[in-house]
């Protein structure tokens, strides 16, 4: 199945969608093929290491994010290459000091499984940021809490 991920997923719609200058984030088609092709990689790290934290780069998570925003498109893609629903936590690392530092480690940990697999990174499409990035992806590991998310601090 991470061969079809690679090789046949439709991402067409999804890169007319981002490369739209007033709707998306008017990429150029070069950028966006490559941003494409870095989330496949993503979604096949996903796929093969389902109980890991996989840490998408910003760039890959911009991606996603017009994915999702697709829903029914994101539902079937789901469906058809993984067979269930990948979620996905936007709280990973906004949760205190010690959320931050478990996203730094799975960053890390995201970087060398991507390694692994497909080689060096393209540094310039996996940058690190403050939260490296600013999203995770909802996993069954227990080493890392996914399912708490945050909430606003109420002055007494």
């Amino acid at each position: 199945m991470s061969e079809k991920i690679l090789n046949e997923m439709d991402l067409e719609p999804i890169m007319v969608k981002i490369m739209d200058i007033e709707e998306g984030l008017g990429w150029s088609l070069e950028f966006t093929k490559r941003v494409a092709a870095e989330y496949r990689k993503y979604l096949v790290l996903c796929k093969e290491h389902p109980d890991a934290a996989v840490v998408p780069s910003s760039f890959v998570d911009d991606f996603w994010h017009f994915h999702i925003l697709d829903t029914q498109k994101y539902q079937e893609d789901c469906e058809h290459y993984f067979g269930y629903f990948l979620h996905h936590f936007p709280y990973f690392g906004m949760r205190g000091k010690e959320d931050e530092d478990n996203l730094k480690a799975a960053w890390v940990e995201s970087c060398t499984l991507y390694e692994n697999h497909f080689g060096a990174l393209p540094t310039d499409l996996w940058l690190a940021s403050k939260r490296c990035p600013n999203c995770g992806r909802r996993s069954n590991s227990i080493k890392y809490t996914m399912d708490q998310r945050p909430r606003l601090v109420v002055a007494a």
